[in-house]
């Protein structure tokens, strides 16, 4: 896990996202972040396959092992997360809004 915080930084700078944002999807402290970006901590597998999850990238890519190559863009994701007509389609099929907001991302960057 040599690049695993350089690739949590980048993860999250390519996006926007201040360390804060990350640890409140991921339920963790602020500065268990800059831990993890300045190599100073490891998180448990538990938590790397919530952050994998998180910015939609393998195991692998997250921990240095293969480059990083995001599935849809990313700040178009995030944008549809926090959309009201998202929010309310959760809300009414029980399916999670980073579920619906991946698949409208994901048909997006299909015709592109």
């Amino acid at each position: 896990m040599l690049k695993f915080g350089d690739n949590l930084k980048q993860l999250r700078q390519r996006i926007g996202l201040r360390q804060d944002d990350v640890a409140k999807a991921i339920g963790v402290e602020r500065s268990t972040i800059a831990n993890w970006e300045r190599g100073v901590k490891q998180p448990s597998l538990e938590t790397l396959v919530k952050l994998s999850q998180f910015f939609g990238v393998s195991l692998d890519e997250l921990v240095g092992v293969t480059k990083i190559t995001p599935q849809a863009p990313a700040p178009y994701y995030y944008t549809l997360v926090s959309d009201p007509l998202i929010k309310l389609l959760a809300e009414r099929t029980g399916v999670p809004a980073k579920n619906i907001a991946a698949f409208i991302a994901a048909l997006q960057f299909s015709d592109e």
